[in-house]
């Protein structure tokens, strides 16, 4: 019994030590492979390669943060005047100050040259001047009449030219508030239209004030304004809320002095965790003159285009005052990709009294908007309107 015993027992230690065995030299095997792997993959190094995706994000943010002297302008020159292209440059001197001008044609021969000089910032960098200046010829503005009644079937065109410079000065007075205020000299010159009806050939210049005439302005300007969005180009959450008063008074003592007072809110509310946003815009424009004077037809409040009253024609209605609210329902298609639906009511009137929220015309539709983080690339939208539908093309945002 004993010699069974003890027999047993070494078949046990026999049989453990073959286990053991076993497992080294599994594990010598592995070790083996993963080594023979490892040299493989050394053999394989080489740097990470950007996505194609990434490569073009790298060059976006590369041009916003270093921007190349000369460069290519592409927007607008005015509204209703389609996209325009042309050459830029821009540059710094002294400690910080720096310029930027630009020329510009457009798809209906819409020209302008445009250009401005930010002087460096003083006071801690809350106090900046701008010294600015512009040319622009467009040959054939739309105009339909004054009046929310104004019929469709008057379309006529006017030339419209313009030849401004002035400064302005700016007092950040805390990160959100700021105040300011400036004066330009201006020249304005309306005359025939190129496209289709001419003005001048269905309105008289006693319908139209400032109708053929060449009129010279000093114009003043003083605004306030508390502003806590992300970006002026594209934010998701904060609000605007801006008072800009602005005088205009003919250097020839001219029948066409007035004063014009426009007031905005615009308010962004995120929805899980700013997934979801909902855009809301209240917006006044009202005109003011002695008497004897009159607000020139080209300068009156108007409705219509890509950002006020969309799915209207730009200039679509004119009067001395109007009234506009919106509100948008946005939400992320994309990392650079927001959809929106959006409702527009306004309207434009002749008085003050009438400034009201009654008989308001409307426009509904759906758009898509491509963004950076701090700014809209471009805006595609289609809106609805009692006179038909609307497509529109911009490039920054709707508000």
């Amino acid at each position: 019994m004993v010699g069974m015993r003890l027999s047993a027992h070494v078949f046990a230690v026999v049989l453990l030590l073959v286990g053991v065995s076993g497992v080294a030299r599994a594990q010598d095997t592995r070790a083996e492979e993963l080594a023979a792997e490892q040299a493989q993959k050394s053999t394989d190094l080489h740097p990470y390669e950007p996505t194609l995706f990434e490569r073009r994000l790298v060059r976006v943010e590369r041009a916003f943060v270093n921007p190349p002297p000369l460069y290519a302008y592409i927007g607008s020159v005015m509204r209703g005047g389609w996209m325009a292209v042309g050459p830029g440059y821009r540059g710094t001197f002294g400690d910080s100050s720096r310029f930027d001008v630009h020329g510009a044609w457009s798809l209906k021969n819409y020209k302008t040259v445009d250009g401005f000089v930010r002087l460096s910032e003083i006071a801690d960098d809350r106090v900046r001047i701008d010294l600015r200046g512009s040319w622009l010829d467009a040959p054939k503005v739309s105009f339909w009449g004054t009046g929310d009644g104004s019929s469709v079937t008057n379309k006529t065109s006017y030339r419209h030219r313009a030849t401004t410079g002035g400064a302005v000065a700016r007092l950040q007075a805390t990160p959100v508030f700021a105040v300011g205020g400036g004066f330009d000299a201006v020249a304005y010159d309306s005359g025939p239209g190129t496209a289709g009806t001419s003005v001048e050939q269905r309105f008289s210049p006693g319908e139209l004030p400032g109708l053929g005439l060449s009129t010279n302005y000093l114009r003043s300007q003083l605004f306030a304004e508390v502003d806590w969005r992300q970006s002026p180009g594209y934010t998701r959450r904060g609000g605007l809320y801006k008072v800009e008063w602005n005088t205009y008074r003919e250097t020839t003592n001219g029948p066409f002095s007035f004063r014009r007072l426009d007031v905005e809110f615009n308010q962004f509310i995120p929805i899980l965790r700013e997934n979801w946003v909902i855009a809301l815009r209240a917006l006044t424009s009202l005109t003011d003159a002695d008497r004897g004077q009159r607000v020139p037809f080209f300068l009156l409040p108007d409705l219509g285009g890509g950002g006020e009253l969309r799915g209207y024609p730009s200039w679509r209605f004119r009067d001395r005052q109007r009234i506009l609210l919106t509100g948008e329902y946005r939400w992320t298609a994309g990392n650079f990709v927001d959809m929106a639906l959006f409702l527009d009511a306004g309207k434009v009137v002749a008085e003050h009294s009438d400034v009201d929220l009654e008989k308001l015309r409307t426009t509904y539709g759906i758009g898509v908007r491509f963004h950076t983080p701090a700014s809209t690339v471009m805006r595609i939208e289609i809106a609805h309107t009692h006179e038909g539908n609307g497509l529109i093309f911009a490039f920054g945002p709707s508000f």
